[in-house]
């Protein structure tokens, strides 16, 4: 009687863990959705160029969700955004004639606004409101 009971109570165990499991999947798969679309940003002036600003659209193909930046500089996209603490973060590569670079760029929600961070090597960057694109 004793095994049968530890076996139940094993296999109730594990379906709770699996549907806790579930339910924070479920919770990171509605962040993204929500992250989707085009959002506006105006990156501050970082020397005397004046500020610059741009697009950044969120967008999920074949199951990954990237991010992708327009601005007057050109395009530049993240590989799949995976969740990092309470941020999602995804990688970045840019060949320039100055060479390759390679960042994170971050992004977390605060109120209805997105908010984007770019994290190098050399530290990071105030992060960005980002508002939705109409």
């Amino acid at each position: 009687m004793k095994t049968i009971t530890s076996k139940i109570l094993s296999l109730l165990m594990i379906c709770a863990v699996m549907l806790s499991l579930s339910a924070t999947a479920s919770a990171q798969d509605a962040t993204l959705k929500k992250m989707e679309g085009k959002w506006k940003y105006t990156m501050p002036d970082m020397g005397g160029g004046g500020s610059v600003d741009g697009l950044c659209t969120i967008a999920t193909a074949d199951g990954e969700t990237k991010a992708t930046l327009t601005s007057p500089m050109g395009e530049i996209s993240s590989s799949a955004l995976k969740l990092d603490g309470d941020k999602y973060v995804g990688d970045v590569s840019i060949e320039s004639d100055m060479g390759s670079f390679q960042f994170k760029i971050a992004f977390k929600f605060n109120g209805d606004k997105l908010v984007q961070e770019i994290i190098s090597e050399y530290g990071e960057m105030p992060g960005m409101e980002m508002s939705r694109a109409e």
